[in-house]
């Protein structure tokens, strides 16, 4: 999901829904996008091969062979996320949206899901491990779910943040966590919004409740599904140098997004906004977060394990812990060896 999400409602004069959509609907449909897009989308660089796009689109052969609204509104986007990966097009009946109750929300379900911490929990060795797949809204009952989970993993000697399946949502979540790992006020991000001109900077919060732990090792899995708030928290973290990211490239989108309601039952969703990293400059939109240690997404978790347990095996003196830390250590190798082994057999026997 989105890192920022605004919503507008806009109406285009309405020319009447059908079961099926006329050359002259989908014409007014798509210049309604086009007008939209022109004066909403931030990267204005962009608008011309947007435009140019869309044109094509309207002048298709897939265009005229898509007669229903749910295939025009999944031609639509195919033909805008190559663009920005944020642009998508939906459609709803507007004549059931009385009788059928309207999909969950993003947000609604975080809030309703434990703000998406499926798992948190101290593996052998003391490594903090916490599993979320959405960034919450900060409010009274998320901050309260954000400090039991870093309660949990405060005395481990190094955090694991799974973020494999993690959709995004809210930056503003990711900045509570990042709190909790630098003792000093420190820059994280900045959007910058076209439609004010105007730059947000965001800094790590000089209040949390609980322990900060600036000088734990911090690692971040990722995947291809790994999206926007998520990527932007691995994207800052990993440039400020603290955390490592394991895993794979994330899905690239680093444009806060506006929905608009357009008549008939389609909605659009428009980036109006920009990620602006104080340190690249840049941001990660269209190339993802790029992992300092690639391994398929599968690997991810045994791979950071072990590498936060020959880090702190070089450290810790306690002998427990080093006794936890070489036993560990000999399973996650043995377990890598047995699956070598299987892959190789089954390529054998292909």
């Amino acid at each position: 999901m989105k890192q920022h999400l605004v919503t507008l409602l806009l109406l285009i004069p309405t020319f009447g829904f059908t079961a099926t959509f006329s050359a002259e609907q989908k014409n007014i449909l798509i210049s309604a996008i086009d007008k939209e897009i022109s004066s909403r989308y931030v990267l204005l660089e962009n608008i011309p091969a947007i435009r140019e796009s869309l044109q094509q689109a309207s002048q298709s052969d897939a265009m005229r062979e898509a007669n229903t609204p749910q295939a025009i509104a999944e031609l639509l986007t195919t033909v805008l996320e190559p663009h920005d990966k944020h642009f998508g097009v939906r459609w709803h009946d507007p004549k059931s949206s009385q009788a059928r109750p309207s999909p969950e929300g993003w947000f609604t379900k975080l809030g309703r899901k434990n703000s998406g911490f499926t798992r948190v929990s101290v593996l052998e060795g003391n490594i903090g491990y916490i599993d979320f797949w959405g960034f919450d809204h900060v409010n009274e009952k998320s901050q309260k779910r954000v400090e039991a989970a870093m309660t949990l993993i405060e005395d481990t000697d190094a955090i694991i943040f799974d973020l494999i399946n993690n959709g995004g949502g809210d930056g503003n979540m990711g900045q509570l966590i990042s709190s909790y790992l630098f003792d000093k006020p420190t820059h994280l991000n900045s959007i910058y919004w076209k439609f004010t001109d105007d730059t947000t900077e965001f800094w790590t919060l000089e209040q949390i409740n609980g322990k900060k732990k600036p000088n734990t090792p911090v690692y971040i899995l990722t995947s291809a599904d790994t999206f926007s708030a998520a990527e932007s928290f691995a994207y800052y973290l990993k440039h400020l140098k603290r955390a490592t990211i394991v895993g794979e490239t994330t899905k690239g989108g680093a444009h806060p997004i506006q929905f608009l309601n357009i008549d008939m039952g389609f909605k659009i969703s428009i980036p109006i906004a920009k990620a602006v990293n104080p340190i690249t400059k840049g941001n990660w939109e269209g190339v993802g977060v790029l992992p300092d240690i690639k391994v398929p997404r599968r690997d991810a978790l045994n791979t950071a394990y072990q590498l936060s347990l020959e880090q702190l095996k070089k450290s810790t003196q306690n002998l427990e812990q080093l006794k936890e830390i070489h036993e560990k250590l000999r399973q996650l190798t043995e377990k890598h060896s047995h699956l070598n082994n299987n892959q190789t057999l089954h390529l054998q026997k292909k």
